[in-house]
C-alpha cells in the first residue's frame, strides 16, 4: 500500500511539473523570482571631484584649473546642484571616510551652528543635504584595502615581500599610449570643470559612459602581476565599501545617497546594478 501511494505521489508531481508553464526565454525577467513584488531600498551614487584638491592621486589638477567653491558664483551653482540632488530625498548619506574619522563631530558642530563649512565636498554637499533632510549622523563608508590589511598583518614579515613584489612590478608612471590619452583627458576635463556650471559637471561625471571609461584606466595593466595588485587594492576596497553600505541598510524604505570620489563609481555602480537587493537610481534621472 505504501509503495502504491509513493508511486501515485510521484506521478502527480511529474504531471504537475509537465503542466507548469515554462516562460518564454525572450521575455522572461529573472527578477520575477529574485525580487518579485518586494520593495527595495534605493541607492543614489554621487561621484564627485574633491573640492579641496588634496592631489593624492596620480593626476594632479593645476592651480589655475582648480574650482573655488567658496566664491559667490560657485555657491549659487552649488545651491542648484543641491536642489537637484535633493529630489532624491535621502534618509541616509554615506561619505568617503573610514571608521575613526571625526567627520561626524564636525557635522554635529555644523548642525549646532558652531562650524563654518569648509571647501570639501563632504561639507558642501553631505552636510547641507543631511541638515535639510534631518539626518543626524553620516555613514562612514570608506575602508582600507586588502593589501593594506595584509601589509600590517601579524605575519607581515612573511607577507610584505610578496606585497612588495606585486606592487613594485607596476609602474605608476606608465608611458603607454592609452595612459597618455587618459591624462590628456583629465587635463581637458579639469579645464571644463573650471568653466562649466557644477550641475553640468556632475551630470557628466556621473554619466554611465564616463563612469565605465573612468574605470577603464585601472585596466591598463603594466605587468602580469597587475591584475593581482588591482584585485587586492582597488577591487577589495570597493567591495568593502559596498559591504559597509549593505550593513547600514536597515529598511526597504531606505533612500541612501553615496558620496564618493568619481573614480569609485566604476565598481560601485556594477555592484548595485547587479544586486537584486537594491534599486539603483541613475544620477541623470533626477
Amino acid at each position: 500500500m505504501r509503495s502504491f501511494l509513493t508511486l501515485l505521489l510521484l506521478t502527480l508531481i511529474c504531471t504537475s511539473v509537465r503542466a507548469q508553464k515554462i516562460p518564454d526565454l525572450n521575455t522572461f525577467d529573472p527578477d520575477e523570482i529574485l525580487i518579485g513584488k518586494d520593495k527595495l531600498p534605493k541607492v543614489l551614487l554621487v561621484g564627485s571631484f574633491h573640492f579641496n584638491y588634496p592631489n593624492l592621486d596620480s593626476h594632479v589638477t593645476s592651480s589655475e584649473d582648480q574650482v573655488d567653491v567658496k566664491t559667490a558664483a560657485k555657491q549659487a551653482e552649488l545651491r542648484e546642484l543641491l536642489d537637484y540632488i535633493a529630489r532624491f530625498k535621502p534618509n541616509k548619506i554615506v561619505v568617503e571616510r573610514r571608521s575613526g574619522s571625526t567627520i561626524n563631530d564636525t557635522y554635529q558642530k555644523y548642525l549646532d551652528g558652531k562650524h563654518e563649512l569648509g571647501k570639501g565636498e563632504i561639507e558642501q554637499l553631505a552636510f547641507r543635504l543631511g541638515k535639510q533632510f534631518g539626518i543626524d549622523t553620516l555613514i562612514l563608508g570608506d575602508d582600507r584595502t586588502l593589501s593594506n590589511s595584509l601589509y600590517w598583518h601579524k605575519d607581515s614579515l612573511v607577507l610584505r615581500p610578496l606585497m612588495d613584489s606585486l606592487f613594485t612590478a607596476n609602474d605608476p608612471t606608465s608611458d603607454t599610449t592609452i595612459d597618455k590619452r587618459y591624462f590628456q583627458l583629465y587635463d581637458l576635463e579639469d579645464k571644463m570643470d573650471a568653466r562649466a556650471e557644477l550641475l553640468e559637471v556632475f551630470k557628466y561625471m556621473n554619466s554611465t559612459h564616463r563612469i565605465k571609461r573612468g574605470h577603464g584606466h585601472y585596466l591598463t595593466f603594466d605587468s602580469d602581476e597587475s591584475p593581482d595588485a588591482l584585485a587586492i587594492w582597488w577591487y577589495s576596497r570597493n567591495l568593502r565599501i559596498y559591504r559597509k553600505i549593505q550593513k547600514a541598510t536597515t529598511s526597504p524604505d531606505d533612500r541612501i545617497m553615496v558620496l564618493f570620489g568619481a573614480g569609485h563609481l566604476g565598481i560601485l555602480r556594477q555592484q548595485f546594478e547587479s544586486s537584486p537587493a537594491y534599486e539603483l537610481v541613475d544620477f541623470g534621472s533626477l
